[in-house]
């Protein structure tokens, strides 16, 4: 049982992974000596920027492929295997940890055990040269009996929190019958996706136009296949809705005069070449 959720974000994490403790985390697992050496030879390498060389004495070269796949080791050894090991086995409630990449929340029982975690990660951290950003790390009130105890303590509603694009909060089944964790998609992580569309419209609005429904199509069926779940069809079709509204405004300022009525953008082009509808791709729905 979930009753406090632990949102905590690093502070640019890629440019403050520790060399010296990364090489450790390696060859603890790591025999062949060869390999531990072009590890050290690409963490010093440098990196190119604005056409100057810079040395890098900390961090991960972004951009390149083993980049993630470095920091991931180094979070495993930092986070993960602490928070297995030394952490969740001393709680005397439930706890879990959640984490892709370098973003992760934490879930537990007790209250006072989500507390002591938070301060204790504050420490772990500054060991291994990383920082929490505490204006986005806190501690969340969320879960079955979040919104009924709140009530109690004249609170409003249970807070969200945001990860991998969603935003979680607390309701119930269509018939109020027992909790459910509901998701959506993020307010800012929508806006960022709208603004990304609205400047590939903008700037390929000259391309046939057959060809361009093609492409926002492809690019429709990526949203799609992430943002389609349970519970955020909405989402999904507003932002759809925005795209076609984007489509009419940009293709008729392709030239002085305008392209397209709303009758026949919407009766005429969209019939001719219609938009991906959205779809839900993963049911999250359990009981």
């Amino acid at each position: 049982m979930v009753n406090y959720i632990v949102e905590a974000d690093i502070k640019g994490f890629f440019n403050n992974v520790n060399h010296e403790w990364l090489i450790k985390f390696l060859e603890h697992d790591i025999a062949d000596k060869n390999f531990i050496v072009i590890i050290k030879k690409f963490l010093q390498a440098g990196i190119m920027e604005d056409g100057k060389y810079l040395d890098s004495e900390q961090g991960t070269p972004q951009g390149n492929g083993a980049s993630p796949i470095l920091a991931n080791i180094y979070l495993h050894y930092v986070l993960d295997n602490w928070f297995d090991v030394k952490v969740k086995r001393k709680c005397n409630g439930e706890a879990y940890l959640i984490r892709y990449c370098d973003d992760f929340v934490c879930c537990f029982q007790n209250k006072w055990e989500a507390e002591e975690f938070y301060q204790r990660l504050i420490e772990r951290f500054e060991k291994f040269g990383l920082e929490l950003a505490l204006e986005k790390t806190k501690i969340l009130e969320f879960g079955r009996f979040s919104r009924r105890n709140r009530a109690n303590r004249g609170l409003g509603k249970p807070k969200t929190f945001d990860f991998l694009g969603f935003t979680f909060y607390c309701s119930e089944n269509g018939k109020k019958e027992f909790f459910r964790c509901k998701v959506k998609a993020s307010k800012k992580k929508l806006r960022s996706k709208i603004k990304t569309m609205k400047e590939w419209i903008k700037n390929n609005r000259i391309m046939p136009v057959g060809q361009l429904i093609k492409k926002i199509n492809q690019k429709l069926r990526g949203h799609y296949q992430y943002y389609g779940v349970t519970d955020n069809t909405r989402s999904v079709k507003s932002y759809q809705n925005v795209v076609k509204w984007l489509m009419f405004k940009w293709l008729n300022r392709r030239s002085q005069r305008r392209s397209y009525t709303l009758d026949a953008f919407y009766n005429g082009l969209l019939k001719t070449f219609p938009l991906l509808e959205p779809t839900t791709n993963v049911s999250l729905f359990y009981r």
